[in-house]
């Protein structure tokens, strides 16, 4: 019998590649190993500003992504988060067993409740790590892809673990996190910073550009004066190293260290290679319309419900409401 595996997108807008090897790079090779559920994290995207009038189209989108990337519906479980009644009901049934200082001590409410004003800072935010426990242990998975600096919220869950099988019985297992080697990808035009939408498009490559939008970003990302020394000619150079060949990465890491590379040169063969990394991508997500990934998601969250009535019922006759 297979290991679990479940992870989740948010839907905020285009994939860049910083998401691709952060996350989506590593679902399609876990589906041939464990068992897997990928969902489209939709309730978690609605504590930040969003457009309702484009949070579908967002959806859509992003479950074209997964297909086009390699995802594939007989190998994993597909579904959008909000389609499933039974996440939010038992985040509500966690909430009454985790500690709210556990929540004032996430990260991600630190960050993001120093960045607004405290008093603008949603009820959301702070409950957005309690959904997430939520969301993984629906599934009792025993282990979580995560990156090295990801693993709080893992953390969170095995808690919520842990106090509700203390008070109501041994229920959800402890899940791991399963370690991803993820390399770190920065932003072209300020590369102190990860690659992030919110930066603005010419700070990232999304998945879906043309050859000559990826050229026209290349060529405005930061370098330095040819000693390969600054944030943006080491992330450049980072960039070759995924996407170029071999020869090609060792031959312009010795320019850099003789203090003579041609950025004119890296810029070219590199925006020509993540082009070609990235063509069948494109070349497919052009031709999976809505109604197909609209049904991969309808079918996934069907499958997927199964399990999680099935969590419930377990959890509602442990607590006395069954």
């Amino acid at each position: 019998m297979k290991e679990i595996i479940l992870s989740g997108i948010r839907p905020t807008g285009k994939l860049h590649i910083g998401n691709y090897f952060g996350a989506l790079k590593n679902f399609v090779e876990l589906q041939n190993k464990y068992e897997c559920y990928f969902f489209i994290a939709d309730l978690h995207s609605l504590n930040e500003q969003f457009d309702p009038q484009i949070k579908h189209r967002q959806t859509v989108d992003l479950a074209k992504d997964f297909l086009a990337a390699g995802l594939d519906p007989k190998k994993c479980t597909i579904f959008t988060q909000s389609h499933m009644s039974e996440h939010s009901e038992l985040a509500v049934i966690l909430s009454n067993v985790i500690p709210v200082s556990f929540l004032f001590r996430m990260t991600q409410y630190k960050d993001k409740s120093t960045d607004r004003a405290q008093e603008n800072v949603n009820a959301g935010l702070l409950f957005y790590p309690i959904l997430m426990a939520a969301d993984i242990l629906m599934y009792k998975p025993t282990k979580i892809p995560v990156g090295a600096d990801q693993t709080q919220h893992v953390e969170l869950a095995r808690d919520a673990a842990k106090f509700f099988n203390a008070k109501f019985g041994q229920t959800f297992p402890e899940p791991q996190p399963l370690y991803t080697e993820v390399p770190k990808i920065m932003s072209l035009l300020e590369p102190d910073k990860k690659m992030a939408k919110s930066l603005g498009d010419n700070h990232c490559i999304y998945l879906e550009d043309e050859p000559e939008i990826i050229k026209k970003k290349i060529s405005k990302a930061v370098t330095d004066t040819g000693d390969g020394k600054g944030l943006g000619a080491q992330n450049l150079l980072g960039l070759v190293k995924i996407f170029s060949n071999k020869k090609i990465f060792e031959r312009l890491t010795a320019d850099k260290n003789a203090g003579n590379l041609k950025y004119s040169e890296l810029k070219e063969q590199l925006a020509q290679d993540i082009a070609d990394y990235f063509y069948d991508f494109r070349e497919k997500k052009k031709k999976i319309t809505d109604a197909q990934a609209a049904k991969v998601l309808t079918l996934g969250s069907k499958r997927a419900k199964k399990v999680a009535a099935k969590t419930m019922e377990e959890v509602r006759q442990k607590i006395g409401i069954g």
